[in-house]
Formats: C-alpha cells, sequence, structure tokens
C-alpha cells in the first residue's frame, strides 16, 4: 500500500507542476481581462467558454474516460496506440462538423447568443477553431500521462497556456478585437501545440482506426456524455440564467468568482489527472478498497482546508489583482464555487467501484438527476437570492452527487469511506464558513480572530467525526519521512 500511495504523491507532485504553472498563468490573466474587458464583455467571453465546453463534451463523447480504461486494459503495445488513435480521431473529427456549422450560422447565431447585431460575427467560428486544436492537445496529454511522459506533458501543457495567454494579452492591448482577440490566440497558440504534438507521437498513431475499437471507447465513454452534459448545466447554465433573472454584470461579476475559485484547482487539478490511471493501476490488488478510502478521506480534508486558507485572503486579493472595485465585490462567492469544484472530483474517487465495474451509465443517471434539481432550484434561488444563490446550489448539487455516487458504488465494490464522518465533517465546515462569509460582509474588525477560530473548530472537527482516528493519524505523521523514502 504504501509504495502504491507513494507513487500517487509523487505522480501528483510532477503533473501539479503543468497545473501550477496553468493556474498561475489564468490567474495572471483576470487583471488583464477586467482591465481591457467591461463586466458585459466579460460575461460574453464566459458564455463563449460554456458553448465551446460543451462542444468539447459532444465531440470527445467521453471516449478520453475510455481510453484510461482501455490503455491499461490492453495486454499489447500496439492495442494501445489503436485505442489512442481511434479516441483522438474520432473526437477531432466531430469537433471538425461543428466547425463547419459555426462557418455557415455562426454570425445569425451569435446575434441571437449575445444579442450584439454586431462585432461576434466570427466569433463563434474562432471558439470551434481553438476547440479543435485544444481537443488534439488533450488527447496526446492523456497519452502522455498515462505513459508517464510527465516532462513532455508538462512542457506541453504550459506551452499551450502560457503561449495562448501572451498572444491573449497582445490582441487584448494592441487591437479593438475585444473577446474576439482572446479566441484568436488561442487558436494560433493551440494549433502550434497541435502541430508539435501530433509530430512528437507520430509512431503512437496507427495506419487505420479499427471498429473493434471505437466500439469498445464509445461503449465505455458514450455512457458518460450525459453526466458530462449535467456537469456542463451545473457549472456554466447558471451565468446565463444570471443573465436573463438578474443582469449581464452580476453574471460578470459570477464569472470573476468562478476564476478566482478555478484556484483551489492547484489542489484538485493535478490529483485528478493522477488519479485515474492511478485508480485502474492497482485495481486488482487486495489492498486496493484501503488504500481508495484513505486517499478519499486525505483529500476531502486536506481540500477543505485549502479552501478556508483560501477564504482568508479572497478579499484583499481580489481587489489587488482585478484593480477594479465592481469585479473585487465577487469574493464572496469564491469559496461556495471552490467547494463545488472540490465536490466534483470527490465523486470520481468515492465513485471508483462504478468505474471498475464499467457501470458508467449509473454515474450519467445520477448526473442528470442531480442537473434536473440544479435547474428548478435556480429558477428560484438566482430571482431571490442572485449570485448567493447560484453559489448555493452549486455546492448542494454536486453533495448531492456524492452522496448518491457512494452509494451506488458502494453495492458494486464495497469500500469504507467513512462516509457518516465525512458528511458531519462538511455540516460543521459549511457552518464555520458561512459565519466566515457573514463577517467579511459586513467587515468586522479583528478578523483573524476569528478566522483563527473557526480554523481550530474545523481542525477538531476531522477528529470529533471521525474522519481520521486521533492516534493512528499522529503516528502516521511520526512515519511519514520514511514512507516516503519507501521504507
Amino acid at each position: 500500500m504504501l509504495a502504491k500511495l507513494k507513487q500517487l504523491f509523487s505522480d501528483s507532485a510532477a503533473f501539479a507542476i503543468a497545473q501550477m504553472g496553468n493556474k498561475l498563468v489564468a490567474f495572471l490573466l483576470i487583471p488583464v481581462y477586467t482591465r481591457y474587458l467591461d463586466p458585459g464583455q466579460y460575461a460574453d467571453w464566459g458564455l463563449t467558454n460554456t458553448i465551446t465546453m460543451i462542444v468539447s463534451y459532444l465531440s470527445i463523447l467521453g471516449t478520453d474516460a475510455a481510453l484510461a480504461f482501455y490503455y491499461f486494459d490492453a495486454k499489447e503495445k500496439q492495442e494501445r496506440r489503436a485505442f489512442f488513435t481511434a479516441a483522438t480521431l474520432f473526437s477531432a473529427g466531430i469537433c471538425t462538423l461543428f466547425l463547419i456549422a459555426a462557418l455557415g450560422l455562426g454570425a445569425p447565431l451569435a446575434q441571437i447568443l449575445y444579442g450584439r447585431e454586431m462585432g461576434y460575427e466570427y466569433l463563434l467560428t474562432l471558439a470551434m477553431l481553438a476547440t479543435v486544436a485544444a481537443i488534439i492537445i488533450q488527447m496526446n496529454l492523456a497519452y502522455a500521462r498515462y505513459s508517464r511522459k510527465v516532462w513532455t506533458f508538462n512542457v506541453m501543457s504550459m506551452s499551450y497556456v502560457i503561449g495562448s495567454a501572451l498572444l491573449n494579452v497582445f490582441f487584448l492591448k494592441y487591437t479593438d478585437w475585444g473577446v474576439n482577440g482572446i479566441f484568436v490566440g488561442q487558436v494560433l497558440g493551440g494549433a502550434v501545440v497541435a502541430l508539435i504534438l501530433v509530430w512528437m507521437f507520430r509512431k503512437e498513431f496507427t495506419r487505420q482506426v479499427r471498429w473493434v475499437h471505437l466500439k469498445h471507447l464509445l461503449r465505455y465513454g458514450a455512457p458518460l456524455l450525459p453526466t458530462l452534459l449535467a456537469f456542463w448545466v451545473m457549472n456554466m447554465l447558471n451565468r446565463p440564467m444570471i443573465i436573463y433573472f438578474v443582469s449581464r454584470e452580476e453574471a460578470g461579476l459570477f464569472e470573476t468568482a468562478f476564476r478566482f475559485a478555478s484556484v483551489i484547482a492547484l489542489v484538485t487539478a493535478a490529483f485528478q489527472l493522477a488519479w485515474r490511471p492511478f485508480a485502474m493501476s492497482i485495481k486488482e490488488r487486495s489492498d486496493a478498497p484501503a488504500i481508495y478510502s484513505l486517499v478519499g478521506r486525505a483529500f476531502i480534508v486536506v481540500a477543505a482546508l485549502a479552501i478556508m486558507f483560501l477564504s482568508f485572503v479572497i478579499q484583499p486579493l481580489m481587489e489587488l489583482a482585478t484593480g477594479q472595485p465592481e469585479f473585487a465585490q465577487a469574493y464572496p462567492y469564491v469559496w461556495m464555487l471552490s467547494l463545488a469544484t472540490v465536490l466534483n472530483t470527490f465523486h470520481l474517487i468515492v465513485g471508483v467501484g462504478l468505474l471498475i465495474r464499467k457501470q458508467t451509465q449509473v454515474i450519467s443517471k445520477i448526473f442528470i438527476m442531480a442537473a434536473v434539481l440544479y435547474v428548478l432550484g435556480n429558477l428560484v434561488a438566482i430571482p431571490l437570492f442572485h449570485n448567493w444563490g447560484a453559489g448555493a446550489m452549486a455546492m448542494l448539487a454536486y453533495l448531492f452527487i456524492v452522496i448518491v455516487i457512494h452509494r451506488r458504488s458502494r453495492s458494486a465494490y464495497p469500500i469504507n469511506f467513512r462516509m457518516g464522518s465525512i458528511l458531519a465533517f462538511l455540516v460543521v465546515y459549511l457552518a464555520v464558513m458561512a459565519g466566515i462569509t457573514w463577517i467579511q460582509v459586513n467587515d468586522w474588525s479583528n478578523k483573524w480572530l476569528y478566522y483563527s477560530l473557526g480554523l481550530a473548530v474545523v481542525t477538531v472537527a476531522v477528529f470529533v467525526t471521525g474522519i481520521f482516528r486521533f492516534q493512528t493519524f499522529f503516528g502516521t505523521l511520526q512515519r511519514l519521512p520514511g514512507l516516503l523514502k519507501g521504507r
């Protein structure tokens, strides 16, 4: 067990190099965007991102998740290459069809979506071009990740993000293209990196795509499509709903909060990249359930504490980063969206049994139920509570997903995650975070005293609720140096 935990830690740390760089770049772009775009344009950029995300889902059809499974399930290298080729060409081909549609219908659709008669005629075409390149990059980087080519993954991932970011800044500063300029930068940066990756992995592509490989990929991955669409609904539909029920400016603030919440992905994103191949690689081990349980409990505690520390500094951080008072008003929603991000990653851990048993359709059904509840809840929460309601519904929807997926996964592949203890901990945590937010919004003096008290309550709750046993936890800490050395 210890060797495998060391592998997960090592892989997460290695992938974190790229993820930290990418998230740092994305974070540094926020003050640039807020200076060159008004809140309405910022909302338009966010809406375009929602469109590209759903196109990505419809193009990939879960073949990226299937590739993770069959890469480790395949016995021969040629078989792995065949799955990789089928997944890449299929996904890029489907996205190309969306590009062709955008060429013909992009202008009238843009007028309907953005409510502007001029300025966005080519925006959807640019967005689709950028998405084609992004899909090719995603599939090649996934193959690099599964084959543990860490530096290839890190270098090319950061090259894509940093290169596109520099181009975005250039077009925003030296042209009047606005949101269009951002996607021009993404097209140019993405195209270069995609071509480099295809050249680097040219020997990994097979000469033909066999139906049997594509059939296996789609049979495993396609049932996940409703999951992805539901994920899109719960992550992206709130901005259009805020625009409709409240205002475009409020949607721009929520988009700002969403971007700041992505800082927590420094904890989750690198782990998520390492988790799937790691989980599939140990599924035949007798101690796999114990490893899954330990990782899941540690993840939720570490991520919750990371969000709490972020909330302590989020207000001055946003004021400094955005440079605009109207954008800085979004700080109270950040922790809620961050927790939603953590719970989304957590469902992959508690639902690992369903992935092992190939019961991906169960996950889709649960996500569909959650998406319906989310939309119905937002129809009430957003008109009444505006951005507060949208943030709260995001947390509740993902908490529902975690609870139900854990219940269904436990019957397929029993793992003791101590879910009762985790839920009790989250109740205490939510109460503390709500109190901290109240203190911040009402601008109480001596905030750090209350922050320290809240941190102490949450720390004690970890042991009182039973997520970890006090003696076991500190005994492990004492042995940690030896564990990391592989003793």
